[in-house]
């Protein structure tokens, strides 16, 4: 069935009301309305009709695949010219893809409406055409953020979004240099901004990841040694353009970059930045730090490539000379930390590269549990009949990170030799419950309600219980909505059963 299109000009109050509507004549069993419920909504036999449903139903009726989605659209043309350009802007700097792009289609004109705009699509005609008119726009800031137009197009996503707008944008980088902009250009610097460093090459290459604008300003002379570029570049899985900062002279002592990379498996990022002078974890006698730190504070990266990354990682790590018995900020070896990860590969390079193995009984029962290798640790529980009484606060939230890395059979696995459901984490004071939600593991989910996780038990950090966590999660899916489910419906099932005196509860 073909969508309803939306009127030229929406009314968004008027579509919130069509929805409770919607919902009134579902609930009063109204069958026409049962059936738009049905064709887009799989709702249980005995569930009511919520408003969240119904607007979910109008949404998807206008081709919309939810209601926020919907509604921004209803926003975007009902807005002024003047707020379309601001969001239309934000949305194109920000990372915001699908608002931008919707917005464009909405108002096409919102392309050219001035040398912003021009310059953060690459219309690069309409940049000329407005330079000639008024050569000062080429470096003037505007009233909204108070950026330039190169600052617009460095931090654009729309060569990502539509890469046939990518040479239009290096054509406008171009001629806004050769009209006097700074490849340099700062905000913070230049204008006084107080909303942090917001330079030129920090957009391209640091936010945008785009190579083209990124080796042009630095071809024209943007220094590679901002402070910010090299760091935020380091973070994009693809290292093109950390590897033209690098070539260009960047340097990675004192900075946090190489921590920045560890834990993707971004074997060619950690090669570049210990070519850019990057400490890949060296010891320092003499030179004393806080445990897990390098003499410059910045974070030991082979502790933490131990604990997260792959094994050719480490290995490049080691081969530029890092320590393998070096500490991490848990005072555990890189060795242990693989050790207890469950990560044998891990642990085998660190052995090659001299490590000394100080690994304990206990170490390898956390390996064996977070690898779901049920025989070792029984055989280890068996040798060692005291064992699980050694575990540490610490030691027993590792569920926590089996819950968020690793599923449901690690997880059981502990929770059958005795492990706490309710073990907070120390790095955020999540439970295993928490982590999962995140996530989306609606088995794992499942499987820890049923060995009594708290429902309402808030994590340490945020105070914000599990469910409130799914809400949040970055993976949303219908997994997701499943975990979600499991725990309404204990909630439901909870508020039977529990009696509603204040007074009674929690006796029998």
């Amino acid at each position: 069935m073909a969508p309803d299109a939306l009127p030229e000009h929406p009314n968004l109050d008027q579509l919130r009301r069509r929805a409770k509507e919607l919902r009134d004549a579902a609930r009063a069993g109204d069958p026409a309305a049962c059936e738009r419920v049905r064709r887009y909504v799989d709702l249980r036999p005995d569930a009511a009709v919520t408003l969240a449903a119904a607007q979910l139903v109008l949404a998807r009726e206008h081709g919309f695949t939810s209601w926020p989605r919907l509604k921004a659209e209803v926003e975007a043309r009902t807005m002024g010219t003047a707020a379309r350009v601001e969001a239309f802007l934000a949305a194109s700097v920000e990372g915001r893809d699908t608002q931008a792009v919707r917005l464009l289609a909405a108002d096409p004109r919102l392309a050219t409406a001035d040398v912003a705009t021009a310059a953060v699509v690459g219309d690069v005609d309409r940049v000329r055409a407005l330079v000639a008119a008024d050569p000062a726009v080429a470096v003037t800031p505007d009233g909204r953020r108070g950026w330039p137009p190169l600052l617009y197009v460095c931090h654009s996503g729309w060569h990502r979004i539509d890469p046939t707008r990518a040479e239009g944008m290096v054509g406008v980088v171009r001629l806004l240099l050769d009209a006097g902009a700074s490849p340099n250009t700062d905000i913070e610097a230049a204008f006084g901004s107080h909303v942090g460093h917001r330079s030129a090459l920090y957009g391209a290459a640091g936010i945008a990841n785009n190579p083209p604008l990124t080796r042009l300003l630095l071809d024209r002379g943007a220094n590679p040694n901002d402070g910010e570029s090299l760091y935020h570049a380091a973070f994009h899985r693809d290292p093109a353009c950390l590897r033209l900062l690098v070539e260009a002279g960047a340097r990675a002592a004192g900075t946090n970059a190489l921590p920045a990379v560890i834990g993707h498996g971004n074997v060619e990022a950690v090669r570049l930045l210990i070519q850019a002078g990057a400490d890949p974890g060296r010891s320092h006698p003499g030179e004393p730090a806080p445990t897990g730190l390098l003499p410059d504070m910045t974070l030991n990266p082979l502790p933490a490539a131990a604990a997260t990354d792959t094994p050719a990682v480490v290995e490049a790590l080691l081969k530029a000379g890092a320590d393998p018995n070096i500490l991490g900020r848990d005072g555990h070896s890189p060795l242990r930390i693989a050790v207890r990860r469950g990560e044998p590969d891990v642990a085998d390079v660190l052995s090659r590269h001299g490590a000394v193995d100080d690994t304990t009984d206990l170490d390898h029962l956390l390996g064996a549990c977070m690898n779901a290798d049920r025989a070792s640790a029984e055989r280890l529980l068996a040798d060692h009949p005291g064992m699980l009484g050694q575990l540490s606060t610490e030691d027993q939230a590792v569920l926590v990170d089996a819950a968020d890395h690793l599923g449901t059979a690690p997880a059981a696995l502990m929770l059958d030799l005795g492990f706490p459901v309710g073990v907070h984490r120390g790095s955020d004071g999540a439970t295993a419950l928490h982590a999962a939600a995140y996530c989306g593991r609606a088995e794992l989910v499942g499987l820890l309600l049923a060995r009594g996780a708290d429902l309402d038990r808030a994590d340490l950090q945020w105070g914000s219980t599990a469910l409130a966590w799914a809400t949040v999660g970055d993976d949303w899916n219908t997994s997701t909505i499943a975990a979600i489910r499991k725990m309404l419906d204990l909630r439901k099932l909870n508020s039977l059963i529990v009696p509603a005196d204040p007074q009674t509860r929690g006796k029998k």
